[in-house]
Parts: C-alpha cells; sequence; structure tokens
C-alpha cells in the first residue's frame, strides 16, 4: 500500500493543474451595469456600444400657459355671398327711400306734381326694402357679429378684397364654457395637427352664440397665414406669464410608473432618469422648466432611452441582435 501513494499524490497534482489551466483560459465575464441609485445607471464602453445610446442637446425654450379653444377658416362663399347680400339691401334701401322723399315732396307742392297714389306707393317700398335691410343686417350679424372691424373703421371694401384674394382670412372659434371671463386682446390661431405654425390675430371681436357647442365664441382676423377655407384651427389665448425652460424632445421620452421620464447623460456612458411633465406641448416635444438636471445643453438620450430603462429594471438584460 505504502508503495501507491506516490502515484496518487502524483495523480491529484495533475488534476489540479488541469482545472487551474482551465479556469485562467476562459474569458472574463462582461462587467454588469452598475445602479448606483434608483433611476441611476453607469454603463461599460462595450454596453453603451451595444446600446447603440445617442443624445441631443436640450433647447432652451419659453411658454406661456393659455386657454385653447377649436374652430374653423370661414369659407369665402359665406363671406362674399352675405357681404353681397348686405350691400345690395342697404343700396335698394337708400334709393327707394330717396325716391319716397322725392315723391312726399312733389305731393306736397302747389302744383301736385305727382298724385297720393304714387307718393304711397313709393313710401310703401321704401319702408318694404327697409326691412328687406334689416334682415340683410342681422343675417350678416349672424355670421359677423356686431363689432366687426370693417363697421367701425369703414375699411369694408378693403378688408373684403383681402379677404378674397385669400391674403386674410376670418376665422370662427369656440372656447370651453367659463374660460373666458372677457374678451382677449390677443391670441394666435394654428392648423389642427401636430407641428403647425402659429399665426397672431390682427383684429379679434365677439361673435354670435355657436349653437352646437356651449362656451363664447370669438371671430378674427388672420393675416398672411397658409390657412385654407373650412380649415379647422386651434386658438390659444396666453394667461400667463412666460416661463423659461427646456424642449425634451417626445421621442426621448419612455413610460414608467404611471409617469413619463427621460435619460440624461450626466457623464460619459453614465445616465440618469429624471421625469418629465408631459402637460405643456410644443412643436416635436414637451416643455418642462428648468430644474433637476434639465437645463440648456444637458444631454437628452433620443435612441436606446427604451434599452436603459429595460437595464436599469433588469440589469442583465440585453439588446436583441
Amino acid at each position: 500500500m505504502r508503495s501507491g501513494w506516490p502515484l496518487v499524490l502524483a495523480v491529484l497534482v495533475f488534476l489540479a493543474g488541469c482545472g487551474k489551466s482551465d479556469k485562467a483560459g476562459e474569458p472574463a465575464k462582461e462587467e454588469p451595469a452598475k445602479e448606483e441609485a434608483a433611476g441611476r445607471l453607469v454603463l461599460s464602453e462595450e454596453q453603451a456600444k451595444s446600446l447603440n445610446i445617442a443624445t441631443v442637446p436640450a433647447q432652451a425654450a419659453q411658454f406661456r400657459s393659455g386657454v385653447s379653444g377649436y374652430g374653423v377658416v370661414v369659407p369665402l362663399d359665406t363671406i362674399g355671398q352675405t357681404d353681397s347680400d348686405f350691400l345690395s339691401a342697404q343700396a335698394v334701401a337708400a334709393q327707394s327711400q330717396a325716391a319716397a322723399a322725392r315723391a312726399q315732396y312733389l305731393f306736397s307742392a302747389e302744383n301736385g306734381a305727382v298724385s297720393r297714389e304714387s307718393m304711397e306707393a313709393a313710401q310703401s317700398k321704401a319702408a318694404a326694402d327697409q326691412a328687406a335691410l334689416a334682415l340683410a343686417r342681422r343675417k350678416a350679424e349672424a355670421i359677423f357679429g356686431h363689432n366687426a372691424p370693417w363697421e367701425k373703421s369703414g375699411s369694408r371694401r378693403a378688408i373684403m378684397d383681402r379677404l378674397t384674394a385669400g391674403r386674410t382670412v376670418l376665422v370662427r372659434v369656440t372656447f370651453p364654457l367659463s374660460s373666458l371671463n372677457r374678451l382677449p386682446t390677443s391670441l394666435s390661431v394654428a392648423r389642427l395637427g401636430v407641428g403647425s405654425t402659429h399665426w397672431p390675430a390682427a383684429a379679434i371681436w365677439e361673435a354670435p352664440a355657436d349653437p352646437t357647442f356651449p362656451g363664447p365664441s370669438i371671430l378674427a382676423l388672420v393675416e398672411g397665414s397658409d390657412l385654407a377655407q373650412n380649415d379647422h384651427v386651434i386658438a390659444t389665448v396666453p394667461t400667463g406669464a412666460p416661463a423659461t425652460g427646456v424642449t425634451v424632445p417626445s421621442g426621448a421620452l419612455v413610460y414608467s410608473e404611471d409617469r413619463a421620464w427621460a435619460y440624461l447623460e450626466t457623464a460619459p456612458r453614465s445616465y440618469r432618469r429624471v421625469p418629465v411633465s408631459t402637460a405643456n406641448a410644443t412643436e416635436g416635444g414637451y416643455f418642462v422648466p428648468q430644474g433637476d438636471g434639465l437645463s440648456p445643453g444637458a444631454k437628452v438620450v433620443t435612441t436606446g432611452a427604451g434599452l436603459l430603462l429595460a437595464r436599469e429594471r433588469n440589469p442583465s438584460t440585453e439588446p436583441e441582435e
């Protein structure tokens, strides 16, 4: 038995050496992402490359809260027909009124140039034409309201010419009930949809109530826009003071815990998740007041934010190849 011990020891030494060499030959495992705290993530260089992370600097922005209403561009045929009917009725009424006054004068003259019947016929026509004018005025007020700017300034023809040429459009907007306490002094109008240009109103006045939607209605003239007839629009009346902040692109948002978040690159391959309010939508993103790291120039992750969230929730998550 003693003579076999050297052989047994030699075999054990050989096996121990093989085990060490196998472990030494194994490739080193990739260092997992480090989660420093909730919402914070540090990636290795290889992990950042595999996730294809891309960032953009946050853009400085200003935002002013406001009340929004919805409406439509009044079509030209409605404007043209209503205005034409009113002007025609006005001209006819003026002519018949002058004819009635002349007939009254001639009947009252010593020689009685016209008969009583002729005078009364002229007066009857003048009264009928005045009633037609009143009807045309009520129809015009149903479209244009009581305080149309061309009625006060005497520039009806100039404004109507701009409307006909498309250089000016007439917009009718209705706001939610109890949203406006008085006629606003300014508002901006945009085509309904995302990323639309806003144009300021050149003139604002009260419109007749909308029978299909409760709430205050407003008419506005908009100059130099590309709005077309019957376009649906959204109008905004500013109500608060301007606030400074940044715009976060909509593509940077991820959703978790029943709210929106964005990732900021605070250092090379180091990321922090911050909450983003979606209450103030802008063109292409959301306005966020400055704070919590969201300042102009902050690096906002726009590509790979969803993968960062998945890795934060489960550090063993790997991107699909």
